[in-house]
């Protein structure tokens, strides 16, 4: 099923603005010709595999990178 980057890009904001732990500011969609790139932050490791696994049900993407990074390991080296 072929998909414009438009509508892929609408789609996935809408998936990843449904999940009650993500501020959808704090997350950035980008589409290329069906590759997908989500960059940003997230406040755990677990909200990062939320927002991976939502992503991954999108029909019709030909790539997907995930560059959403949890602050907790930020937090947890400055702690040091």
């Amino acid at each position: 099923m072929m998909r414009t980057d438009a509508e892929l890009k609408a789609d996935l904001m809408e998936r990843i603005d449904s999940l009650p732990s993500i501020n959808k500011a704090d997350i950035e969609v980008f589409v290329d010709h069906g590759e997908v790139t989500l960059n940003g932050h997230v406040d755990t490791y677990q909200t990062r595999f939320q927002v991976e696994r939502t992503a991954r049900r999108v029909q019709g993407m030909r790539a997907l990178q995930i560059k959403i990074k949890p602050t907790e390991t930020i937090h947890k080296r400055g702690s040091r």
